[in-house]
């Protein structure tokens, strides 16, 4: 019984500890753990289709980062430090239109996520990071 009680114990907490992987590799630096029903995350393939629908795309990695890793075609930047709750981005006028963030990783781009919803954006999408875009890159000097 005492060996039953403390198997259990050591699964309980497995799973208390545990965090969900994500559906790209690399791997966020911290899981993205933000839920909100305005907010999802999606992977590059989805994200590429959205782009090619038109969706804006925003870089909230800083400029010497965009310059040295490349960037998106067509991306906007607008660094994490400047985003501000409640301040409506030049972008992204319209609070039902679909907003694509990316950063490095992803964990940038969830934090940027949490600041457009609470300003009122209600289609937020977190598809990841530089590091996990598969495809081509404008200006990037330095590879992967």
């Amino acid at each position: 019984m005492l060996r039953v009680l403390f198997l259990s114990s050591l699964t309980i907490l497995a799973i208390s500890n545990a965090h969900a992987l994500e559906p790209v590799e690399p791997q966020p630096a911290v899981p993205l753990t933000f839920t909100n029903p305005a907010y999802q995350k999606v992977v590059p393939a989805e994200a590429l289709k959205m782009i090619k629908e038109g969706v804006v795309v925003i870089d909230v990695r800083n400029p010497i980062e965009r310059l040295t890793e490349g960037y998106i075609k067509g991306s906007v930047n607008v660094p994490l430090s400047s985003l501000k709750s409640g301040a409506k981005l030049t972008a992204v006028p319209d609070f039902d239109q679909k907003v694509l963030v990316h950063c490095r990783s992803g964990v940038r781009a969830e934090n940027a996520a949490r600041i457009l919803i609470s300003t009122g954006y209600k289609h937020v999408y977190n598809m990841y990071g530089i590091l996990q875009w598969p495809y081509k890159l404008e200006n990037a000097i330095l590879s992967k």
